[in-house]
């Protein structure tokens, strides 16, 4: 009997609305996850300007194809460290409100279908991560989920 060459297809159907893509990255210790979906590109690093009158976790501006993408620090979200931005610095481009901005890391784990399914609420022991709403486990490490909306809708103390 022949297998039919449409089953993958077929699963993958029936999986799609069940399934996100994440982007995994590396922050200190910490690993993060942003959906695919919002993400515009992953670049290299180039040349920061600095902004004036800014939160602090708001590090300076990059220039990309004559547009500006707002680059956001996200171990000063975390706690009162900064993370150096030079040019071995990755930056992942994201748009929202329709405006760009970019997390920067010097590692980009992997980019991964997750099932919705194995998504964890976030508990009261991990206030201090606002931004963050579920979380999974991948290769034995948690992943922290981030919710852009809660950095950049300003509902943050800070």
């Amino acid at each position: 009997m022949q297998k039919n060459p449409f089953e993958n297809l077929k699963k993958l159907l029936i999986l799609k609305d069940k399934i996100d893509y994440y982007a995994i990255f590396k922050i200190g210790n910490l690993l993060y996850a942003l959906k695919t979906n919002i993400i515009k590109e992953i670049m290299s690093s180039s040349e920061k300007k600095e902004l004036p009158n800014t939160p602090e976790y708001i590090v300076g501006v990059i220039n990309k194809d004559n547009q500006p993408i707002t680059l956001i620090d996200l171990k000063r979200l975390v706690n009162d460290e900064f993370q150096e931005y030079n040019e071995k610095m990755y930056v992942i481009n994201f748009i929202f409100d329709k405006k760009n901005y970019g997390f920067f890391t010097k590692e980009i784990v992997d980019i991964i279908p997750v099932d919705i399914g194995i998504l964890k609420d976030v508990g009261e022991e991990m206030q201090e991560f606002y931004f963050v709403d579920k979380i999974f486990s991948f290769n034995g490490e948690i992943v922290l989920i981030i919710n852009i909306e809660k950095i950049l809708k300003n509902k943050t103390p800070v």
